[in-house]
């Protein structure tokens, strides 16, 4: 026997220690090299488990035979004893190599059948009605790799294993499914670019499943060799990241489509039980994509420029768009991208707009034949034909399309959310907040979403929220320019104007080619009476009128006026303009000339512009100078039920206050005109112009003087904390 002193000298003269880390190292590198063939060859997982389970399952049989055995030479030699003769290995060495052997195997067996039960046990639950597709993992072979070679007898194909195309497909990928999925009766399925966003994050499966409040989740790898694609599914539970369902699938690259709604299938056979009965997926998308690599790729890329959501993103994805019909113009999904896009850049897109609304919608109108006519069941393009008629002010027609989009895909989030703003444009609020609500549910990391959200939040007076809903937007898409523009109209609403302006002019930084970012920060340059921060504003014609207004140079405005108004005697915009300012510093006759003369050119639409109710409330107050009762109580009926059905919806608008403020002095209500208008301060209301209207002349000048003071008061703040804003920022750094 051994001291233990003695035994450990044997352990290292034997060199017994030094094997085992030499075994154990090979073990390691042995199943690296398993882990990689069976990812890109696609194989089963047994054969890696057996392989893996037998090399550490040998460890105490290497012990044993390292104590007696050793390499010299070339050749496995018994060590030698003190006197330097071998030991000799007889029966009772044998028997014990033997019973450790039959240990190890045995030791080996038993992990099998646990790992083996562990494997193909029933997953813990597969009745969820919920899931999200992330992003797939894309292994790429390396530049050498022998794999590449098959695809020189296909160019056609090339492009997709390259690492960039082949990380855009991964993307393409999780939204062409999730788009599949859900068509699904009974599957709520978020939209697969919430989950691109949150995937960049680095968060945890549970953290991405309960910010997209989805019960499962599913990604998995995608890989290429030769002229093959191979995806490996991975259904895992939202709540701890379990593994639920597996599944392999290979096939060519040209079949990629076919794939993908292969792919949806077994995804929602895997959860049947929790779907309507009898419910199977449509291939709605049929015909719509392109067996063009080329043009897929030029796809791929639009798709990633219009998710930026900018100005100058959005005319790249135009151009990459057009790049990948003219690489195959039977592609129904491109024309459709394309469209959407123009309408997205359009002058009536306040957050992108670049191009004339007659232009785009025409365009668009071209490309959406053409898509529809190649692929009639797309729900997309139904979405987008929306809100080209709401851009062509044909709203019924819009709203009829946005449900036959959600008719075709209920999961569709862009359509509820354009159902969402034209709804709360025809002032039906309850069901606008409805619809933005469930593109919230579908979509909650969307730049578009967030943005809206925050800003009806913001409305009605809960800031801390909107405040939340900006931040989590600049947080989660620093780049956005729509993070600080919706701060800015929560700082806006609050009363906060220099706060506001800081915003407005970082939004416009991130997004030069915004003419909406800039015509805010201007609008609040002019409010504050800081043109000398931006002095070329002087000259620009939209802006000089009421420059010359701000600065009390009434005579230069109403001579410069009257040459607009005789260069253009049928415009009555131009009209209600020229009287808006003879009504709070000019002649208030020419005002109400003006009015009368406008009254009868602008149809019911344009009357009620909310939330000021112009021109109608204008126009009701020119006709009760002339003592025309009748039609003056008409406009202001109107413009009190307007009133009353934006009330109803808990808005929290310093805009609404005004106007209920206006209204009551119309109808000589001067106690309750004074109350909206301490309201629509304490709201955040700063126009600076807003005693110098005609309308509250009615109530007497003592009663509204505090309230002058008050308003002066709160714009000299604001406009001190700007200059001095500003003379920090233009100030050098100390050396």
């Amino acid at each position: 026997m051994f001291s233990p002193r003695q035994f450990y000298q044997q352990l290292r003269q034997r060199k017994v220690l030094t094997t085992v880390l030499a075994y154990l190292v090979i073990v390691w590198l042995a199943l690296q090299v398993v882990s990689v063939v069976s990812q890109l060859l696609q194989l089963p997982p047994l054969p890696g488990r057996i392989i893996a389970i037998s090399l550490v399952a040998a460890v105490p049989l290497v012990c044993y035979l390292a104590w007696y055995y050793q390499v010299q030479q070339g050749r496995l030699q018994l060590i030698a004893g003190a006197d330097g003769e071998p030991p000799a290995f007889g029966a009772k060495q044998l028997s014990s190599l033997l019973l450790i052997t039959l240990c190890s195997a045995l030791l080996g067996y038993q992990y099998y059948l646990q790992s083996r039960s562990a494997a193909t046990s029933e997953p813990l639950s597969l009745t969820a009605n919920s899931i999200a597709v992330l992003p797939f993992t894309a292994i790429n072979p390396t530049e050498n790799s022998p794999e590449r070679s098959p695809l020189k007898n296909s160019p056609e194909l090339a492009p997709l294993v390259k690492s960039p195309e082949l990380t855009l497909l991964t993307n393409s990928l999780a939204e062409e499914i999730s788009s599949q999925l859900a068509r699904s009766p009974g599957l709520t399925v978020a939209a697969a670019s919430s989950g691109q966003v949150l995937s960049r994050q680095q968060l945890s499966p549970a953290e991405i499943a309960s910010r997209l409040q989805v019960a499962t989740l599913l990604t998995g790898s995608i890989s290429t060799t030769g002229q093959q694609l191979h995806i490996r599914l991975q259904l895992l539970d939202g709540q701890n990241g379990q593994t639920l369902w597996s599944q392999q699938l290979s096939r060519e690259l040209q079949d990629v489509f076919a794939l993908e709604t292969e792919v949806a299938r077994s995804v929602a056979n895997a959860l049947q039980a929790s779907l309507a009965p009898g419910s199977t997926i449509k291939d709605l998308s049929a015909n719509a994509s392109t067996r063009s690599a080329d043009a897929y790729i030029s796809y791929l890329k639009a798709r990633e420029q219009y998710r930026l959501q900018t100005s100058e993103a959005m005319q790249q994805a135009r151009q990459l768009f057009e790049q990948a019909i003219g690489q195959d113009p039977e592609y129904a999904l491109a024309y459709v991208g394309l469209a959407d896009t123009l309408l997205l850049l359009s002058d009536g897109s306040k957050e992108f707009g670049i191009i004339e609304v007659d232009i785009a919608t025409k365009l668009a109108a071209e490309y959406l034949d053409k898509a529809l006519t190649r692929a009639p069941q797309l729900a997309e393009a139904y979405a987008i034909q929306g809100k080209m008629l709401e851009l062509q002010q044909q709203f019924e027609p819009a709203l009829a399309a946005y449900q036959q989009a959600l008719a075709l895909n209920p999961n569709l989030a862009v359509a509820h959310m354009w159902q969402y703003l034209l709804l709360k444009q025809q002032g039906r609020y309850d069901e606008s907040l409805q619809a933005l609500e469930q593109a919230y549910q579908l979509d909650p990391v969307s730049v578009a979403v967030l943005y809206n959200r925050g800003y009806e939040q913001a409305i009605r007076g809960q800031f801390t929220k909107a405040t939340e809903s900006f931040s989590q937007l600049l947080q989660d898409f620093p780049e956005s320019p729509l993070g600080h523009a919706g701060l800015a109209l929560t700082d806006f609403h609050q009363g906060q104007l220099a706060d506001s302006l800081q915003h407005w002019q970082q939004a416009w930084q991130l997004s030069p080619e915004n003419y909406y970012f800039l015509e805010q920060y201007r609008a609040l340059l002019l409010t504050l009476d800081l043109v000398i921060m931006q002095p070329e504003l002087i000259e620009e014609p939209d802006y000089r009128p009421s420059y010359l207004m701000r600065r009390g140079e009434f005579q230069t405005l109403f001579r410069e006026m009257e040459f607009r108004l005789a260069a253009e005697p049928d415009d009555p915009w131009l009209k209600f303009e020229a009287s808006w300012y003879h009504m709070l510093v000019g002649e208030k006759d020419i005002a109400i000339k003006l009015l009368l003369q406008s009254y009868p050119v602008f149809d019911a639409k344009e009357l009620y512009n909310m939330p000021m109710c112009s021109p109608a409330l204008e126009i009701s107050w020119a006709l009760k100078q002339h003592a025309q009762t009748q039609p003056a109580d008409k406009l202001l009926n109107q413009c009190q039920q307007q009133l009353q059905d934006a009330l109803q919806s808990e808005l929290r608008d310093s805009y609404l206050n005004h106007l209920a403020a206006r209204l009551a002095a119309l109808q000589g209500d001067n106690k309750t005109a004074i109350q909206q208008l301490q309201q629509a301060m304490a709201y955040g209301w700063r126009e600076w112009w807003t005693f110098h209207d005609p309308i509250l002349q009615s109530i007497p000048a003592q009663q509204l003087a505090p309230l002058r003071q008050q308003l002066e008061n709160a714009i000299n703040e604001q406009r001190q904390l700007a200059l001095t804003r500003a003379q920090l920022d233009l100030t050098p750094p100390k050396q």
